[in-house]
């Protein structure tokens, strides 16, 4: 059984990953992690969500670059605000006693904080592809040092619309980087792009197991409208330690519902694109 060990990885991330519980890599791990620690290709790595697709660039970038030089050295980019706030979150975890300082930049949060961190000195930035846009052309954040370039879900950020910001950001990052996409699928134009600024690259992949989450039962009740909160409360009550999420259709539905349950002496709060960003976060 291979171990992180015997990816190359040194005592100081083998430390780290042992204080988080991580004791083999995952398939799409071992393919990655030593062409990356070998820094002779660029990589396509294609994988499904769950399969530790963040550590594969994470660990590479941590061992690769310096706290001791303040410039941007890695940037990510990730197709949503949540994801970029994880994978910011995983590289911090991941990174042990090293004093690498790690921003994530998303719009919704203040652009002055994160402006007064990158003068401060960042390492690594994860953002989304908007606010990166948005910094760079104010002058705030310089790619040029950039020695890794990473796209995060890269078929969903195309599906996005961000093609063009994408295109843009990797132009203004130098051409000795280390250009990494990861993507659960792989579209065309991820290629395409690739082809435009990637060095010589290797397409690494793994077979989609196709599972889902095993649940222990799953149910169906065809219930009228009326009487439906009456019987969400007592699927609620009957459960131990109920935790759940309630999909409704609209957000005046959302917010009905919230404040129903709320009445009611439930814990609940609303998620929906109204809600600010602060806001998801305390969720």
């Amino acid at each position: 059984m291979t171990t992180f060990k015997d990816l190359g990885l040194s005592d100081k991330t083998l430390n780290a990953l042992e204080k988080k519980g991580f004791e083999t890599p995952t398939p799409i791990q071992e393919l990655t992690i030593p062409l990356l620690l070998e820094g002779t290709k660029d990589v396509i790595g294609k994988a499904q969500t769950g399969t530790g697709k963040t550590a594969c660039f994470a660990l590479p970038i941590i061992e690769n670059i310096s706290a001791k030089n303040k410039e941007v050295q890695a940037i990510i980019l990730a197709p949503t605000r949540e994801l970029a706030l994880q994978v910011s979150k995983e590289i911090e975890s991941l990174q042990g006693d090293r004093k690498l300082h790690v921003l994530a930049i998303y719009g919704g949060a203040s652009m002055r904080d994160q402006i007064n961190a990158l003068k401060r000195g960042v390492q690594i930035v994860v953002g989304t592809p908007g606010r990166v846009m948005d910094l760079m052309k104010r002058g705030r954040l310089d790619l040029s040092y950039v020695s890794y370039a990473v796209l995060d879900e890269a078929d969903e950020m195309l599906n996005m619309g961000f093609v063009d910001d994408i295109k843009e950001i990797l132009s203004k990052t130098s051409r000795d980087k280390h250009t990494l996409f990861f993507s659960a699928t792989m579209p065309k134009e991820i290629l395409k792009i690739a082809k435009t600024f990637m060095n010589d690259y290797e397409i690494v992949s793994v077979k989609s197991t196709n599972e889902t989450t095993n649940l222990t039962k799953q149910m169906y009740y065809n219930i009228k409208p009326k009487d439906r909160m009456e019987a969400l409360h007592r699927i609620i009550d009957i459960t131990d330690e109920f935790h759940g999420i309630v999909f409704c259709k609209t957000r005046l539905m959302d917010d009905e519902v919230t404040h129903k349950l709320i009445s009611s002496n439930y814990e609940a709060a609303a998620l929906h694109g109204d809600i600010s960003q602060g806001q998801r976060e305390k969720i």
